[in-house]
């Protein structure tokens, strides 16, 4: 007998809302997300098999309406997309864009807090090319509309999230098919900003958690993350703690975006000023 594969997917990208996304999915009584979010299987991990994919699944129940997975970084790969196109034909897809400089910085506040980064957010755009290659979104987005059309390829936006979580939502579940949640708490952050008590012991962890990635242990990787062990190794960053971007650097790193932003607006005929100041 055929087992039954997921009828929707969070694409990406990352720094955008996915954390709070799949909260919202896993408490709706309607929906199953596996336990942890980034699969990765149509991109790093598609030369396991259908098999260990659909073993994500096994727990949702045979009639739950919606049953999906979030990995950020399916839009960025036309190999996935195919993939996708191939083994899930029907699926329903969804991004969630934000303003692209937010995002870098937000991702790059991710990797300090992550030990992975020492150095100013200057340098590290300098250095690490991918931290703002995920902030380019009309080619990718382009060609999962192209592959799927709008139907299927739902596109939001992170400030509708942060003006109206509730509406957001609502976003989410009209596409689904699935029925508002009253019982969720909209306006919670799911992940407050954090620091690692040890930057040397958050790395190691962080690192440990890629290689059981490569290894396919994702839902290991979930159990740690948001299991007691992540309260060992981070705490709460105290209110003003968070370090600010220098607008100077934010300024230039603009200038790049500025063609890409007007690409993204003229692809979904949407209006994104506000996300050239």
């Amino acid at each position: 007998m055929s087992r039954r594969r997921p009828n929707f997917l969070y694409l990406g990208p990352d720094k955008s809302g996915s954390s709070w996304l799949f909260e919202v999915l896993r408490h709706h009584p309607d929906c199953f997300v596996p336990a942890c979010k980034d699969v990765y299987y149509f991109d790093e991990h598609y030369d396991k098999g259908m098999d260990w994919y659909l073993d994500f699944f096994r727990d949702a129940r045979p009639d739950v309406p919606a049953m999906g997975e979030l990995s950020h970084s399916y839009l960025f790969s036309m190999d996935a997309a195919d993939r996708i196109r191939r083994d899930l034909p029907g699926v329903k897809l969804m991004a969630s864009l934000r303003q692209p400089v937010e995002r870098c910085y937000s991702h790059y506040l991710y990797l300090v807090s992550s030990g992975l980064v020492t150095t100013s957010f200057a340098e590290t755009i300098d250095n690490r090319p991918g931290l703002t290659r995920s902030s380019y979104y009309a080619k990718s987005v382009e060609g999962y509309l192209e592959r799927f059309g709008a139907e299927q390829f739902k596109v939001l936006f992170f400030d509708d999230l942060k003006q109206d979580p509730r509406g957001y939502a609502t976003q989410v579940y009209d596409f689904l098919g699935l029925p508002f949640n009253e019982a969720f708490d909209y306006g919670k952050k799911v992940r407050e900003a954090r620091a690692a008590r040890s930057f040397f012991m958050a790395r190691l962890a962080k690192q440990g958690a890629l290689m059981a990635r490569k290894l396919g242990l994702v839902n290991l990787v979930g159990a740690v993350k948001h299991g007691f062990a992540a309260k060992l190794l981070y705490r709460p960053m105290k209110k003003g703690e968070t370090p600010k971007m220098d607008p100077e650097v934010g300024k230039r790193l603009l200038e790049r975006y500025i063609p890409d932003i007007e690409a993204t607006e003229k692809l979904l005929g949407v209006n994104l000023d506000h996300w050239k100041r």
